[in-house]
């Protein structure tokens, strides 16, 4: 079967609430920063959940994970991809499963019957659509080669890989083992950096990827001077250029940068009411693969990217309407 995308991500399930001005103060109780990502366990997790429904009803869910959160931009755009991960065979990973098969994706994962539960994110989305997140990791940390398919790797356009797995030592050997199988057999990788604190921490992590080989690079503005440990972008895009070929770099709401051997861009971003960021980044990620495996040059998949991003976060959820995704397609091409 021949793939457009084949994705290596935590299998997470979004569980997103909507939060007012008197939960944040709860969150600075926690000590976790308004707009970040921390790693938390699963018994506080779970009591804050519980606070939350009890406060604001049911969560709205979703299969997760950043690159999950790609790779159905992408498939709801029309891309044909293929998902590795893990989850266990309980509520959580079952949904998991479900939701990805309603959203048209193909899959190696098998639950895994385990002590250790489905990953889940918790996300809080203030009124100013700025996003928290509360992450178990869960049995996703433990994804190794075993659950990788190398068929599904070689029949792909891009394999993409997202920097949150490289926290775990078995997942970046999966990540090393997919990049060989890829560029075996002429497939090319994409790379993203997910977050501050992976393009901080593990950034000899990453540069084993690169070394094997890096297509394009997608990351923000603070991965970027994280990464390169600048003050400046203008030097953080100098470190970044012997990354990769090409490389993204998102500015939030002023657009983003764009870098290959045959140009530099910069694409403006577009005026929006923002009502929830959560999932921008990764509807950018997967807008722009779906370009460029329809062979659409770097410059024009990023303003597409742009494009789709600027319509999420005018939403509420990780992601659109199954015709939303048609409209911003038609309506671009």
């Amino acid at each position: 079967m021949e793939l457009d995308i084949c994705s290596l991500g935590n299998a997470i399930v979004d569980v997103q609430f909507s939060i007012t001005n008197e939960y944040e103060e709860e969150l600075k109780n926690l000590q976790i920063t308004k707009g970040s990502m921390v790693l938390i366990k699963q018994d506080q997790q779970n009591s804050m959940i519980s606070q939350l429904i009890n406060i604001y009803d049911k969560p709205l869910m979703a299969c997760g994970g950043s690159a999950i959160n790609s790779i159905v931009a992408a498939s709801n755009f029309g891309s044909k991809c293929h998902v590795a991960g893990k989850v266990s065979d309980d509520e959580h990973g079952n949904y998991f499963l479900k939701d990805l098969t309603n959203n048209g994706i193909y899959h190696s994962i098998i639950p895994t019957k385990s002590d250790r539960s489905t990953a889940k994110c918790l996300v809080m989305v203030s009124k100013d659509a700025e996003r928290t997140m509360c992450t178990y990791l869960g049995i996703s940390n433990d994804l190794t080669e075993i659950d990788l398919s190398v068929e599904a790797i070689q029949s792909a356009k891009y394999l993409f890989i997202e920097g949150y797995l490289l926290s775990s030592p078995s997942s970046l050997e999966a990540c090393k083992t997919a990049i060989l199988a890829a560029k075996k057999k002429g497939v090319k990788v994409a790379i993203s950096l997910s977050a501050e604190f992976i393009a901080s921490n593990f950034k000899a992590e990453l540069e084993s990827l690169f070394e094997l080989g890096c297509d394009l690079l997608v990351c923000n503005e603070s991965e970027a001077l994280a990464y390169s440990r600048e003050n400046d972008i203008e030097q953080a895009v100098q470190h970044l250029e012997h990354t990769s070929d090409q490389i993204l770099i998102t500015l939030g709401a002023e657009g983003c940068m764009g870098f290959s051997d045959q140009e530099a861009f910069l694409v403006e971003g577009l005026k929006v009411n923002p009502i929830d960021t959560n999932g921008a980044g990764d509807m950018f990620a997967g807008a722009v693969l779906h370009c460029l495996c329809e062979e659409i040059d770097l410059k024009k998949a990023a303003q597409f990217g742009c494009k789709a991003a600027s319509k999420k976060v005018e939403k509420f959820g990780p992601r659109l309407k199954r015709n939303e995704y048609e409209e911003i397609k038609k309506n671009y091409f």
